[in-house]
């Protein structure tokens, strides 16, 4: 099984692009004529077309690796593996591997992580900090009606973005807002969203333990990644009492 783990993940992107098929020969062709003249046969083609979904991979794994890959060592081992031999074996690759991933990226983006909130701690007189490690910014307090307990729903307009400002979350760019239950969103929400009143808006830095945690989220969030959230409060729609007993 582990001796399948690094092939697998190399043609993940393969074996994903390649389950809904295709209609009859069509897009085959058509890719096959964009190739055109530097590319001769099907065989040349299907090389190809393997080489630029290891070349996305690869792209990909730059940017959860945090690393910029050697492409000279990359294309050494492909090399070596093709004649028997290699600097690791497939045992020891992957047993880097597992070890990188699970270990030292989590421990590195932690410590990126605790870096940057301190920062924005330091740096911003109006951030406050909360006792589990939430901080935020009320940008406009709003009324007095707020969330007081989980069971609580929001509606409300946001955006997330990880600690270097990329978006990867918006109901602005939906143009709509949204409606959730504060006990069914990441704890550093639920706490933040019940420190400012209806119409108000708030600014909030969630430390990785109160978001995703060590494992991340999708593709875009990584391991211990601190988040940054702009919220408006639109609407607070308290739970029935039952529901709170």
């Amino acid at each position: 099984m582990k001796r399948m783990f690094v092939i697998l993940a190399a043609f993940a992107v393969v074996f994903a692009s390649c389950s809904t098929a295709p209609k009859e020969g069509e897009e085959a062709a058509a890719t096959e004529k964009k190739v055109g003249k530097s590319i001769k046969s099907e065989s040349d083609t299907l090389s190809y077309a393997v080489g630029v979904d290891l070349g996305t991979y690869l792209q990909n794994l730059k940017k959860s690796a945090g690393e910029v890959l050697n492409l000279k060592y990359v294309i050494a081992a492909i090399n070596d593996i093709a004649k028997g031999k290699g600097t690791l074996d497939q045992e020891e690759a992957v047993n880097f591997l597992q070890e990188y991933f699970s270990v030292r990226i989590p421990a590195k983006k932690l410590a990126e992580s605790q870096a940057f909130l301190a920062e924005v701690e330091k740096n911003n007189p109006n951030v406050k900090k909360t006792e589990s490690g939430l901080l935020y910014e009320v940008i406009a307090e709003g009324s007095e009606k707020k969330a007081t307990d989980t069971k609580d729903k929001v509606r409300v307009m946001y955006k997330g973005m990880l600690k270097d400002g990329t978006v990867f979350d918006s109901s602005y760019e939906r143009g709509d807002t949204a409606e959730f239950a504060l006990q069914n969103v990441i704890k550093g929400w639920g706490e933040g969203l019940q420190l400012v009143g209806e119409g108000g808006k708030i600014k909030l830095w969630i430390p990785s333990e109160l978001g995703y945690g060590a494992y991340g989220a999708g593709q875009m969030i990584g391991p211990n990644e601190a988040l940054v959230f702009e919220v408006e409060l639109f609407e607070v729609i308290p739970a029935p009492a039952e529901e709170k007993k």
